[in-house]
């Protein structure tokens, strides 16, 4: 399965976008979408309030939703004037938008003409946007996607900012459907029933709560069910943060209300919500906070007869053992059907998922999967456990008759053994290590422990060549090293951030794992020039200048002279901790943010060393490149205005005339402690795929761990994890 993934981010004038592909090689590209011209926000109200109007629309309405007043608005027109405007907003020839639209074309022609991509491949389209209003918009209706992408489903990703492991629901032997319905006058929901009935047929347990009070509905959803249906009314606020089911004629509840219980029941194994309700985009919000994995809802009322085809369709296709996505994509366009009477009917199911959904195949045949408690499967592990034992008794007796008859004392190389085990090595020639030539590399921070550590492993262990390898394209970097584990280039990485999710994900669908090992210890230097009058700054302050906010050193006390913030490569560690430490869950760095290839680049441009530019830089980058240079400055930094303002230097700062006889000087205890603000660890980056690059890079990490090896690292310069002085 390939997946197209289209982010969108706030800007000012429109929206910073990027654009990822999962499943094929492709280097991800960055472009600016302008903001929606007003004429589609215009068309999309007008047929918004046209077919509120229509009489079977506003018979389903719920007590929230103001229904369709009597307008002069055609639905057909307008809903062809919303495609219309759409397309003229997507296609506009814009020069940082072009690229996109030309990438996407691209991007499906390479699935198609790629031989290695089985017949039938699903491709489908992960949107992610920060506004409920682009959510509502009908993408699916882009000639791009259209032509292109024919048979792709346009998924909206909705984000999360827990950082919560889902874990894997329990497996059951029957699947179990909870279907509520609510208030319903005006709607037909026993059309709906029987659709769902009739899966019963299949072997599903179907339990049905009609009109339950709030506290029928709380008991009941602490049972386990693997889907959970809702038909009758509800409705969400303007914004999509919140969203209402109305449960009968006195009880409207949010999913907040129902938190408690909704996360039982994911616990338990809930993995899909449908409403086949009105308006459901804040009751997808909602349950993915609460980290439910997908969630189908309307984007506006459907009258009862679309609302049982979706239904129907839906069902058919996912029983069929048709992916989640193609179920929705073919149940949708089969409302096609009903678009004349109901213009822009078909835009109205969307399937909202968390990311991490995308790479954890839901399927009708897993959920009818059967438990994993099995009494062969228990049987088997005791007679295992039996053998171990006999194995483990036989080894204590071989080492007592070879040692009765070398003389020794009979369990003295037990002995040996077990302290190998309960003692990790202290020197390097206590690890044992592959032969061959193992390339490796990625972060930049590296370079000092790859300078010193390296050239001593290698003198000790000839037969374990190491050998630096960079990426033909992309800058050195954290990520890029990542970026050629996963490719298979080189057999182990240096990396100055933990792996990311979509890291971990790209690995799982090439049936291995990433690991990390955490060796040493690092942190982001902030850097001026030397001249600038800026004592210190606070993380907010950083996060202010980062995003574009504040433009002129004015705001932050000091010197009347623009701001020239400068980066890393994106998906490099520092520009990753970074972002972790300044930006929001889904911000990105302002326009006005200049991103650099190397540390050295950087450190020129806000040194000002060849005269090019001004002397308003600042640049943020690994403490172990930036804190001994002479012409920068590094400043002290807070978590908040309150203090206390904590340096990377020991000691008083080293004035730029006494440099390079005097330098700067790296404190390490305030990293070690984490006082200062922002302080991370450099990780070995290991592919879990029982192969020789694996034992290499747990050999590599191995060697580093070592008391010898973390005093090596110390002598590198760099701060080890184990704590040992330098």
């Amino acid at each position: 399965m390939l997946i197209v993934k289209m982010k969108l981010f706030d800007k000012e004038s429109g929206f910073h976008t990027n654009l990822e592909v999962t499943g094929m090689k492709f280097e991800p590209i960055e472009g600016f979408l302008p903001a929606p011209p007003p004429a589609l926000n215009s068309s999309f109200a007008n047929w918004q309030l046209s077919y509120r109007g229509l009489d079977d629309v506003k018979s389903c309405f719920s007590s929230r939703l103001t229904a369709g007043k009597v307008v002069n608005y055609s639905a057909p027109e307008e809903a062809q004037a919303v495609k219309a405007h759409l397309n003229e907003w997507l296609n506009s020839g814009d020069r940082e938008w072009q690229p996109i639209r030309d990438q996407l074309i691209s991007i499906a022609n390479q699935s198609q003409a790629n031989q290695s991509n089985p017949a039938g491949q699903e491709i489908h389209v992960l949107l992610d946007v920060p506004e409920t209003n682009l959510s509502r918009f009908p993408w699916q209706e882009w000639d791009v996607f259209k032509n292109h992408y024919p048979n792709a489903e346009v998924i909206l990703r909705i984000r999360n900012p827990s950082s919560k492991t889902i874990i894997p629901p329990q497996n059951s032997s029957k699947l179990r459907i909870l279907v509520v319905v609510g208030r319903s006058d005006g709607i037909n929901t026993e059309s709906d029933l029987e659709v769902i009935q009739e899966l019963e047929k299949k072997g599903v347990e179907v339990i049905t709560l009609i009109q339950p009070s709030f506290q029928e509905l709380y008991q009941a959803l602490f049972e386990s069910y693997q889907i959970f249906i809702f038909t009758g009314h509800s409705s969400s606020q303007e914004d999509g943060k919140i969203g209402w089911i109305e449960l009968n004629n006195q009880d409207s509840v949010t999913i907040k209300q129902l938190s408690e219980a909704f996360k039982k029941a994911i616990d338990n194994g809930l993995e899909l919500a449908i409403f086949n309700s009105c308006d459901g985009i804040g009751l997808a919000n909602q349950l993915t906070q609460l980290n439910l994995l997908q969630c189908i809802v309307m984007r506006e009322p459907v009258p009862d007869v679309v609302a049982v085809a979706f239904l129907k369709y839906f069902f058919k296709e996912f029983t069929a053992n048709k992916s989640l996505f193609t179920s929705v994509h073919e149940a949708r366009n089969r409302l096609g059907a009903l678009n004349e009477k109901y213009p822009g009917v078909i835009w109205l199911p969307i399937l909202c998922i968390r990311e991490s959904a995308l790479y954890k195949p839901f399927t009708w045949p897993g959920l009818l999967k059967q438990p994993s408690f099995n009494p062969n499967i228990i049987l088997k592990l005791i007679r295992l456990g039996c053998i171990l034992i006999l194995f483990f008794f036989l080894i204590l007796s071989s080492f007592t008759i070879i040692h009765i008859i070398r003389g020794k004392e009979p369990l003295a190389g037990l002995i040996t053994l077990i302290e190998k085990i309960v003692n990790p090595p202290t020197k390097l020639t206590d690890v044992n290590t592959p032969s061959g030539t193992f390339r490796y590399g990625g972060s930049t921070t590296w370079a000092k422990i790859r300078g010193l550590v390296d050239d001593k492993i290698e003198q000790k262990f000839p037969q374990f060549n190491l050998v630096y390898t960079e990426h033909i394209r992309r800058p050195p970097g954290s990520g890029s090293g990542i970026r050629m584990l996963l490719d298979g280039q080189i057999s182990f990485s240096q990396s100055s951030r933990p792996i990311k999710d979509e890291e971990q994900q790209i690995a799982n669908q090439r049936g291995f794992k990433l690991k990390e090992i955490p060796v040493a210890i690092g942190g982001m230097a902030v850097v001026v020039h030397p001249k600038l009058d800026i004592k210190d700054l606070t993380l907010e302050q950083l996060k202010g200048i980062y995003t574009g906010k504040l433009t002129n050193w004015q705001q932050v006390g000091g010197p009347n002279l623009k701001i020239t913030p400068y980066s890393a490569p994106r998906g490099a560690g520092g520009t990753v901790i970074l972002k972790k430490h300044l930006l929001e869950t889904g911000q990105d760095f302002g326009p006005n943010v200049i991103f650099t290839k190397t540390p050295t680049e950087a450190i020129n441009k806000v040194g000002n060393l060849n005269n090019e530019g001004d002397d308003g830089g600042i640049y943020m980058a690994s403490v172990y490149n930036l804190v001994g240079q002479c012409s920068v400055k590094p400043v002290p930094i807070a978590r908040t205005e309150d203090g206390p303002f904590v340096a990377p230097y020991e000691g008083e700062l080293v004035p730029i005339q006494d440099c390079p006889d005097q330098r700067n000087k790296l404190n390490y205890k305030v990293f070690q402690n984490s006082e200062y603000p922002i302080t991370r660890r450099l990780f070995v980056i290991i592919k879990e795929d029982a192969g020789l690059d694996q034992q290499a890079g747990e050999a590599y990490a191995n060697l580093l761990l070592t008391d010898e090896g973390q005093k090596l690292i110390a002598e590198a310069g760099i701060i080890p994890v184990k704590g040992l002085q330098k």
